[in-house]
């Protein structure tokens, strides 16, 4: 019994682990397709992505993923690493797919006008549809259940325990 408790009490660490995903993928016109997910399947929409220069770690390019949890990108002229941020304990980073013509040896430094950053807000976020957090949701409802019952059940032998008592 203690040993079943134990696991019904570790299960959900267990169920909330998760470790976040980066793919990239070369969509042949000197672009980059990033795609980012965590390996429960639950999305990562709204991570940051940032294109760093390797020698001078100048950021290159820096947007969030969109609610797909993927953008496309033009695949910058220097050597470059992605990295993907979801937040703290959430950061996985990946090498840089050269463009056709292969990497300049120059470092040239663009320039761009950033836009401001909105906010993510509650109503914008998307909810949670991973297999984690429905089966976590699904045991703590069970729990909840089992306790009533053998609540309701406890109290009724009491009430009659009660009763038998007073006849005597």
């Amino acid at each position: 019994m203690k040993k079943m408790m134990i696991f019904m009490l570790l299960l959900p660490f267990y169920l909330y682990a998760h470790t976040l995903v980066l793919s990239v993928f070369d969509n042949g016109d000197d672009t980059i397709n990033i795609k980012g997910m965590f390996n429960t399947g639950e999305s990562a929409a709204g991570a940051m992505v940032r294109l760093e220069a390797l020698s001078s770690h100048e950021v290159l390019f820096e947007q969030r993923l969109s609610d797909e949890s993927e953008l496309v990108t033009k695949i910058p002229e220097v050597p470059y690493i992605i990295i993907l941020d979801g937040g703290p304990g959430h950061s996985t980073k990946h090498e840089g797919i050269p463009p056709k013509e292969g990497f300049k040896q120059e470092v040239k430094k663009q320039v761009k006008a950033k836009k401001p950053q909105e906010k993510p807000n509650r109503m914008s976020m998307k909810l949670s549809s991973s297999v984690a957090v429905n089966v976590s949701i699904l045991i703590a409802f069970i729990l909840l259940f089992a306790t009533i019952f053998v609540s309701v059940r406890n109290t009724n032998k009491l009430l009659l325990a009660i009763k038998e008592s007073q006849k005597e």
